[in-house]
């Protein structure tokens, strides 16, 4: 445990001050706010989340979150729209669809950022619902879907959503699809606006420069919805029979990709720690017996194999993923789910210390952005009252033993559903 501690102190200690002392949480008319001040920051950020995302859509209205999210970001201010306005000031805008909620992500270099989050307040208070805003709205999400189509993983993750999440509008697109897209109008994304953006179970999430904002910034972005809770729309998932669980998909990619996923703890579990360990050895083993480089980047899609563990949902999951392109494909899929499935029905012996500093390296540099600061600070917060996150990850993983590592892999590593992507060319009578 002693090399444990040591690499643990050497990642504590890499990271900003203001990344390892706890977050400062209140919470005024439904409203939680949370402040991580870091001097060391070049820009000021929040994450404004709202009880708006897939799980308040009817399957009617697959891609009426993100519609709605993205006529805020058309909204017209001085004549362009808001995420343009937000641009020309020195900031950024985007948003993000999840289960339960829309993250919108703002960011300002310290000299505009009151200008950057007035602009974004004065969207908030007054979205335009005009056809011509949101047709505009419509368009953008079209582009960025026919761009996803091309994204192997993602696809493979949008397949495999519904077949894990506990309601089946949960499971949707985020983006939607252009045929439903297409349905709908303005009409819609007001009465969505009107019913869900609501400031009850809504958070203000800020990191970074936060001294250059005016007092009450946050609260006054938060004050641009009516108070008021909001439910979640309920709809029944049919079960997914059969013996393999296997989802073929055909589109406009270089190489076939296999992505399997496994049913995972939530970060309030026992098994979260271990988890993260899981998926950094899975991480490392796939590498290795693929015959991969180290990896460089830390964009996923762009990475030949890999282990994502994506506790920032409610229904969590772990995915192996693996591109065919690096050899023989057969061999890849085969050797990636021989893995899972030996690691859960042999007994580890000797040291995980390796692959638990690996784990801690991993959660650390991927809290290194002020965006996922941000919002790990909510997902913590809404699942414990602790914004705490480094420290409560790090505790988890530095508790973890061998044992609790075989017994989680037996627990979740048994029955994957898979997903395969495959070239259009290799099969062009099947769309």
């Amino acid at each position: 445990m002693k090399f444990l501690a040591v690499v643990l102190a050497a990642v504590v200690g890499a990271l900003p001050l203001a990344a390892v002392a706890a977050p400062d949480v209140t919470r005024v008319g439904g409203t939680t706010f949370i402040e991580q001040p870091d001097a060391a920051a070049t820009l000021a950020h929040a994450t404004f989340v709202v009880r708006a995302g897939l799980d308040r859509q009817t399957l009617r209205q697959n891609g009426l979150a993100a519609l709605t999210a993205e006529t805020v970001l058309r909204t017209p201010l001085g004549g362009s729209p808001l995420e343009d306005a937000v641009s020309a000031k020195g900031g950024a805008i985007h948003f993000s669809i999840d289960p339960q909620d829309v993250r919108f992500a703002i960011e300002s270099t310290p000299a505009n950022a009151s200008a950057v989050f007035d602009l974004v307040r004065q969207a908030f208070a007054a979205p335009a619902f005009d056809a011509k805003t949101v047709t505009s709205a419509r368009a953008a999400l079209q582009q960025q879907i026919a761009m996803n189509q091309r994204v192997a993983l993602r696809v493979g993750l949008d397949m495999l959503s519904p077949t894990i999440q506990q309601s089946a509008n949960s499971g949707l697109p985020s983006l939607g699809i252009p045929a439903s897209l297409a349905q709908l109008g303005p009409n819609d994304v007001r009465g969505f606006f009107e019913k869900y953006y609501r400031r009850g179970g809504s958070y203000v999430s800020a990191v970074g420069r936060l001294d250059t904002l005016p007092a009450a910034t946050l609260q006054a972005l938060a004050a641009t919805l009516p108070a008021g809770d909001t439910s979640a729309v309920r709809v029944n998932l049919p079960p997914l029979h059969g013996t393999t669980h296997e989802l073929v998909a055909h589109r406009d990619v270089p190489a076939p990709w296999l992505i399997a996923q496994y049913p995972a703890p939530a970060i309030t579990s026992k098994d979260y720690g271990p988890m993260l360990v899981l998926a950094a050895f899975m991480q490392r083993t796939l590498a290795q017996l693929a015959e991969v480089p180290g990896t460089v980047s830390t964009n996923p899609a762009s990475q030949a194999v890999g282990a994502i563990y994506r506790f920032d949902r409610g229904d969590a999951n772990l995915t192996l993923y693996v591109n065919g392109g690096i050899g023989n494909p057969n061999r890849a899929f085969a050797t990636a789910l021989s893995i899972a499935s030996i690691l859960a029905q042999t007994k580890l012996h000797g040291s995980i210390d390796t692959f638990k500093a690996m784990a801690a390296g991993d959660f650390v540099n991927g809290a290194s952005s002020l965006e996922s600061r941000a919002w790990l600070a909510v997902l913590f917060n809404e699942n414990g009252n602790s914004a705490d996150y480094v420290g409560r990850t790090l505790a988890a993983i530095d508790a973890t033993k061998v044992g609790d590592l075989q017994r989680v892999a037996k627990k979740y590593l048994e029955s994957p559903t898979i997903a395969l992507v495959l070239p259009r060319q290799a099969a062009p009578s099947q769309q």
